[in-house]
């Protein structure tokens, strides 16, 4: 049974965000770290069931490690592991890679969480220690399968979107913004049900384009850029626009007020090469509660 493959082909997902864009070093590191943990905690008792999941992949002609150093991984001595091969784990059709997997079934308890959490962080870093692979970690108990995949972010999954819900709630505002439009119609709140048409997706992709080519930024390079959002949000709606998207990873600020209106900015710092997405939230948050009118930016570099 190849549970990752199921549970992702079933149910609804969630996408975190762990590492921060604006900061560096160990600030970024302790960030990441301690949102993992805190997710982490979130799902899984100490008496819950788990089984503990850690795959590498190899080449059909690459020699292989005989065997995982899995029990760096537990404060209890293992009882039994086991083992098989699948096909690539990130393209099933791909012939010339295999994907290797190790599974053993403990307690939570048993996990030395911040050890495989700092193991996986550090793969980008060339730290030790380090996974050596990709870990997941199913449990049983509740039916959510949580997968770091990096020290960017990590996914949760499962096939009942109740099992979800109050992690959804609990930590909402780490919700990765690039999926946030996608998760909040997978849970009918947020911007769910808002629908962008076709003439203003076309509309919004010729805007950027043109603001893209005039500020001569090559988006190849680097592009890191201060992003503002503009907004003209009736009175009615100011108190609910500012709350919403106060739970994203964007900062609101009231700029003046007119007759029956207030001017907001939402900001953010980011390569402008991803300026697409953020439009499209920005423009669905305009059209929920008032008006989306366009963006600026600064540079950064």
């Amino acid at each position: 049974m190849n549970i990752v493959k199921e549970i992702r082909a079933q149910g609804p997902y969630i996408r975190f965000e762990l590492g921060l864009e604006n900061l560096i070093d160990e600030a970024y590191r302790y960030e990441s770290i301690r949102r993992a943990s805190t997710i982490y905690r979130s799902i899984f008792d100490p008496e819950d069931e788990v089984i503990f999941m850690h795959r590498t992949s190899y080449g059909t002609n690459e020699k292989r490690i005989s065997k995982i150093r899995l029990k760096r991984f537990f404060l209890t001595r293992l009882k039994q592991t086991r083992s098989c091969t699948l096909p690539y784990e990130f393209d099933e059709s791909d012939d010339e890679i295999y994907t290797k997997e190790w599974t053993v079934e403990v307690i939570a308890k048993e996990i030395r969480m911040l050890y495989v959490l700092e193991s996986i962080e550090n793969a980008n870093f060339m730290r030790k220690p380090s996974a050596g692979g990709q870990i997941y970690l199913y449990n049983k108990t509740k039916g959510i399968l949580f997968h770091m995949y990096d020290d960017r972010g990590c996914d949760v999954y499962s096939s009942d979107i109740g099992t979800l819900l109050p992690l959804y709630h609990l930590h909402r505002k780490w919700i990765l913004d690039y999926n946030r439009y996608e998760i909040d119609n997978l849970f009918g709140e947020g911007l769910a049900g808002i629908i962008e048409t076709d003439e203003e997706r076309k509309n919004r992709w010729e805007f950027n384009d043109k603001k893209i080519t005039h500020s001569g930024i090559n988006l190849r390079e680097v592009n890191t850029c201060h992003i503002s959002h503009h907004f003209e949000i009736p009175f009615v709606n100011a108190k609910e626009f500012a709350k919403e998207i106060a739970l994203s990873s964007f900062s609101i600020q009231q700029i003046s007020k007119m007759d029956d209106k207030i001017r907001f900015i939402a900001t953010k710092t980011q390569a402008l090469a991803l300026i697409d997405y953020q439009t499209h939230l920005m423009s669905m948050y305009g059209k929920k509660f008032g008006t989306y009118a366009g963006w600026s930016f600064e540079k950064t570099f």
